[in-house]
């Protein structure tokens, strides 16, 4: 099976894959959809593997010499975790910064949704005042100990990955 190659020029021409092929349905143009669901899953399966790159970066880490780095490299292993998922149930995320704040638009379908829901917030809110947050009190404002956001973010891409391939078949 051929894979698409430019995964960008995919997500730029097609900005809802949903969409698309319902359209192409409609049109009776299906002769290819093995293609076409191939190239979905290769963007799904690259947004899923640097959640697995920033997660094996945040085990590298000491918690406490780089408390900053933890919340930080946590986050984004959720923040690539989410947007692989939400992009397979959804057929769109935004390539934008206002993604972030989408985090925790997860498909009803997801396990504890709402529970994953608050808690993605609260790792987005960990993340930006580790990165961006100079003052003293900063650190006594985090809910969860570095440790704690950690073993968060590693829940969160287990129950993604099998959450993917329960439901779509996928394997990440």
């Amino acid at each position: 099976m051929q894979h698409f190659l430019d995964q960008r020029l995919l997500l730029h021409e097609i900005v809802n894959h949903a969409e698309f092929k319902q359209k192409l349905t409609r049109l009776k143009l299906t002769s290819d959809f093995a293609t076409f669901d191939a190239a979905v899953v290769d963007v799904v399966t690259g947004w899923f593997k640097l959640a697995k790159e920033h997660a094996a970066e945040m085990t590298k880490l000491d918690v406490a010499q780089l408390p900053r780095a933890v919340y930080s490299r946590a986050y984004y292993v959720v923040y690539n975790a989410s947007k692989a998922v939400r992009y397979m149930s959804r057929g769109v995320v935004s390539l934008h910064g206002d993604d972030h704040r989408k985090i925790s638009e997860l498909p009803d379908s997801f396990p504890d949704v709402d529970v994953w829901a608050r808690e993605l917030q609260v790792m987005y809110q960990h993340r930006l005042r580790a990165d961006y947050d100079n003052w003293t009190q900063t650190s006594s404002e985090h809910t969860l100990k570095p440790l704690e956001c950690a073993e968060l973010a590693q829940k969160f891409l287990e129950t993604c990955e099998t959450f993917l391939k329960d439901v779509y078949k996928v394997t990440v």
